[in-house]
């Protein structure tokens, strides 16, 4: 007996042992040398993202002025807390909860856009000296172009969901061949889109480093894009002359009767002193032309789909409508311009008081806006 229970402490004995052996190795396991590239705190990324667009604007003042050694200053601040990369860390955790691809490729899809689209060319009868289709006849359209991918053009990307959906395929069923009983398949595209992002630092090897501010307009009349994406990008634009530049180059990179899916803070348009909703989208439609197609809002974001209007020269159709539905009249075209307000290319305060703290403002130049240029 007294052996048995011997041996019976000796099992307990070893495999508690080896139990906490297992645990201790288990707490004992290397610390890596570098934090983790992913944040998972969104209440740091909110001080992140605060503090980047603090420095950056303090930055860009202190040149102006040129106070070299603020500067300096400045920007090791910025190197402390880690940098735009921190900050695109800090940005990558907030399209968790909203992914932007997802609400563009839904709209696209309701559009009749995600399978392609037609573009038209549209006949211009008047005297204005404005160029028209040669081969369009008496009637007020050509016909319509063959279906084409959707061009888009990602502006401060910051992942790759949107180039990843151009590249997703599905299985559908292949034309049967003669004598052969078994169903084949082909995989075809799921979204016939083609896109390109952008950042001023890149993130992944398939988003180019590039300032929008920078990138050439290739043709302002006709744009380039049948599609822009510039979502939380305006408000890291550190001074109001930039954010209106940024807007009118969104106009001019648009296709007539193309999108863009556009978002900023909401508090950027409800606690600043120099602008509210009103104003921001009196400027984005009167002052360079817009139109607003549709918007929401969540607690956080503010969400817009503007659409540049047809110009008398060519619009898009969507692969899912008639003829008869994308035969628009031409009276909402580039020239329908609203007046030319002074107040747009200025700052004031218009709202006061300590819940009015936001800094954000936008001023718009006339000479800026393609629309009104003669």
């Amino acid at each position: 007996l007294t052996a048995s229970k011997s041996r019976l402490v000796g099992y307990i004995s070893f495999y508690f042992s080896s139990f906490v052996e297992a645990k201790m190795a288990k707490k004992k396991r290397p610390v890596p040398l570098a934090p983790p590239p992913v944040m998972k705190s969104r209440k740091k990324a909110r001080k992140v993202t605060s503090l980047f667009h603090k420095l950056t604007r303090e930055i860009d003042e202190a040149v102006a002025q040129n106070e070299t050694e603020k500067v300096s200053k400045l920007k090791e601040q910025l190197d402390e807390m880690g940098g735009r990369e921190e900050y695109q860390r800090a940005s990558q955790l907030s399209t968790k909860f909203h992914s932007t691809s997802r609400w563009v490729l839904k709209n696209l899809g309701k559009r009749g856009w995600s399978k392609g689209i037609r573009t038209r060319r549209i006949a211009n009868n008047n005297s204005s000296g404005k160029e028209s289709s040669s081969d369009s006849g008496d009637d007020n359209s050509s016909p319509v172009e063959p279906i084409s991918p959707v061009s888009i053009l990602e502006i401060g990307a910051i992942n790759t969901e949107l180039i990843d959906a151009s590249k997703r395929t599905t299985r559908v069923p292949a034309k049967k061949e003669d004598g052969k009983d078994k169903q084949a398949y082909r995989d075809v595209p799921l979204y016939n889109i083609n896109c390109r992002a952008i950042d001023l630092r890149s993130s992944h090897e398939e988003i180019e480093e590039q300032d929008f501010l920078k990138l050439p307009v290739e043709d302002p009349k006709r744009g380039t894009y049948h599609c822009l994406v510039c979502s939380m990008v305006l408000n890291c634009v550190t001074t109001a002359e930039d954010r209106g530049k940024m807007l009118t180059l969104l106009y001019q990179q648009l296709c007539p009767g193309g999108l863009c899916f556009f978002t900023i803070p909401k508090l950027c348009v409800n606690q600043s002193k120099y602008i509210n909703r009103d104003l921001f989208e009196e400027l984005l439609v009167d002052a360079i032309g817009f139109e607003i197609d549709d918007k929401k809002d969540t607690p956080k974001v503010s969400f817009w789909i503007l659409k540049r209007p047809e110009n008398g020269v060519e619009c898009i159709v969507g692969s899912a409508q008639t003829n008869a539905n994308a035969s628009k009249s031409a009276s909402n075209t580039d020239d329908d311009m609203h007046p030319w307000k002074k107040t747009w290319e200025s700052t004031r305060i218009i709202n006061r008081g300590k819940k009015f703290r936001n800094e954000f403002a936008v001023t718009v130049k006339c000479i800026d806006v393609w629309a009104r240029r003669s």
